[in-house]
Order: structure tokens, then sequence, then C-alpha cells
């Protein structure tokens, strides 16, 4: 095996491998690597590194080029990283924009946000008392099973590139000693104004639609609608935590753990019948909440309400437009001002400019 401690400039160093989502990714080191950043980038990966053995392939290969300087660098290589594990797992995982901590049981409450939301500040508040994940991503199978992605965290320098850190040089605690299982799944919200933190249940359409801007490869998903309503069910539904602060939430993770199962009601709601008026072929997948649709057409999700879901069930099931506007006049009974068709071809005009349907030609 080959060693991988400091060499003299101008020498070949060790590849480093990282386990990433489950994924085994190589750093190789070019010639003209400085021995320090070679050093520094190890130490920053220290939470993620595996052993490395020429006998054992990668699933990615990320080469590590001279010519940055080391803080721009290592910050280059965080995100070459990511996105090697994240391609890599297309398709395999439901991947959410999150950060995430366990109890010592290996219950994981992942915190999905935005970049800008404050992952980062929760995940050092959070993993410092708690089972740290991931800052990143919360990588998660349809058996709940949460695969850790402990990268070096991203700190931020005025005036200079972030700084890579490792979770062990940053404080936080060690992955519990159990299997890891997706159990809470939360939106996260700051507001200062807030006096204390608040848990709300959101149901699932509205959830999905903040889920899935922040989840990665969603459209790759066996049905991904109905993965990821499944998955929501299996853990009770999504719930949104408004903060003040990230010191609050920390003593609040039990609780977010424990929360109430909700359990909400969907069925698929997919093409039965091809339309002849219609192209429906955008569209993935579908699901019905109650009295609103879930669709993903064109790998964005759409949630449709008021008249909508009965024209989306007429279309799916081939009906015409004159048998669409007797569906809708049925379930809500003729306007009492204006034509009823006018209302359904304006909101057919809707989902056409939305990209869910098409007219045919």
């Amino acid at each position: 095996m080959a060693s991988e401690a400091s060499a003299p400039e101008g020498t070949r160093y060790a590849p480093l491998d990282v386990s990433a989502l489950g994924v085994r990714i190589r750093l190789t080191f070019a010639d003209g690597v400085p021995g320090d950043v070679v050093d520094a980038i190890r130490a920053s990966w220290a939470g993620a590194r595996v052993p490395y053995d020429p006998a054992i392939d990668p699933d990615a290969d990320v080469p590590v080029a001279a010519g940055l300087e080391g803080d721009a660098l290592a910050e280059s290589l965080t995100v070459q990283v990511t996105l090697a594990a994240l391609n890599a797992r297309s398709g395999e995982l439901l991947m959410f924009h999150a950060c995430g901590v366990a109890d010592p049981e290996g219950r994981v409450a992942a915190f999905v946000g935005p970049s800008g939301r404050g992952k980062t500040t929760l995940s050092r508040a959070l993993g410092a008392v708690h089972g740290y994940i991931s800052d990143e991503t919360i990588a998660v199978d349809t058996a709940r099973t949460v695969l850790p992605y402990r990268k070096p965290l991203s700190m931020v320098r005025e005036g200079r590139p972030k700084e890579q850190v490792s979770p062990d040089a940053a404080g936080l605690q060690p992955v519990p000693d159990a299997p890891l299982v997706l159990t809470a799944l939360v939106l996260i919200t700051r507001d200062a104004t807030q006096p204390e933190p608040r848990i709300e249940q959101v149901s699932f359409p509205d959830a999905i639609a903040e889920l899935a801007p922040q989840m990665s490869y969603l459209a790759e998903l066996p049905t991904p609608l109905q993965t990821v309503a499944a998955l929501c069910d299996r853990i009770g539904g999504v719930v949104r935590l408004t903060y003040p602060d990230a010191s609050t939430v920390a003593p609040i993770v039990p609780q977010l753990l424990d929360h109430a199962r909700v359990h909400g009601e969907w069925e698929p709601a997919l093409i039965a019948e091809d339309n002849p008026e219609f192209d429906l072929s955008e569209v993935t997948d579908a699901i019905r909440c109650g009295d609103r649709v879930v669709v993903l057409a064109q790998r964005w999700v759409h949630v449709l309400d008021g008249i909508a879901p009965i024209i989306w069930d007429a279309l799916r099931t081939g009906r015409s437009m004159a048998g669409i506007i007797d569906d809708v006049v049925a379930e809500f009974g003729a306007p009492q001002h204006g034509d009823p068709r006018e209302l359904v071809e304006a909101a057919l005009a809707e989902l056409i400019q939305a990209g869910v349907v098409r007219r045919r030609a």
C-alpha cells in the first residue's frame, strides 16, 4: 500500500480516498501541488477519509491540479467531490440540500433550506451537541437509511476564500454507533423576531413545493413524487421550524425527532388514457393529495388547485374539451357569471404555459 505521508516538493503524493454519500471518491494530486497544501487538504477531509488502496477502484476520480492558491483549491475540491457524489448516486437516493444530526439511537433530523439560509451555522450549533452527519447533503434511500457525508465545513472569512475545516477540528460530535435512519424532515426559516423556535406541520403539496428545488436529481428517481411522498409518509410528514437563532435549535432536536406523526393521504394520478386533444407526455409523475394534485413536468413541480385538479383528472383519463367542461361543472356547478368554457380555457392556458400539457396540432 502506498504511503500517505508528506513528501518533498516536486514528488508524487499518494491519492486521497474519501467517502461521500456512500461513494468512494479518489483525489489524485498533480505534480506541483505544495506539500503543505496536500497536508491541509488531507486534514480537512479527516471526517470522510477512507484508507487508500490502489487495488480498489474508486467510484469517481477528482484530479487535484496545481496552480490555485491553497484555500481556493481546497474550496474548489469540496464542490467537485460533492458534485461527483451526487452524480454517482443519481436515480438511487433521495438527496436533500440539508444539514443533519443524529441522536445516540441513530435517528436523523434533516434541516432543509436553500443556500444562504444558514445551514452551515445551524449544523455547527447542532453538531456540537448531537452526532454530526453533514452540513451539505442528506442522502437517504427508500428504507430511510441515511448515508453520512462528513465533508469539510466551509468557514466564511472576509476577503479570503472560505476555509475548509474538518468536523473534528470544528468540535463537532462523531456519528453515533447505530444505524442511521431518517426520522424528521424539517424545512427551516430563520426569523430573528421570533421569541423561541416554532414547529408546524406542513402538508405534502406545500412541502414538496419547497423540497423539490432543494433536491438533487429528483427527476431521475423512479416515480419521483410517489417516492418522496412515500418517504414523507413513513416519517409522519414534513415540519417547518421557524427559529430566532441557531443556538435555540439544539435543545429541541429531541422534540423534532419525537414529533407527532401525521400521515397524509395521497394516491397516484398518472396518465390512464391517451387524450385526443392534449399531449401530456412531459409529465413524469403526478399524485393527488385531497383536493390538490402535484405534477412533475419538465423537471419542475407544480401544485394544482382550484379547478385545475379536476381538469388534470379529465385530461389524464382521455376526456375531450367538452368532457373537461362537463366534469368541472359537475364538481363546482355552473358559474353565476360567464361561460364555463372560458374558465376552463383560462386554466388550461396556465397549464400549457407551465409546460404541463400541450395542445395537439
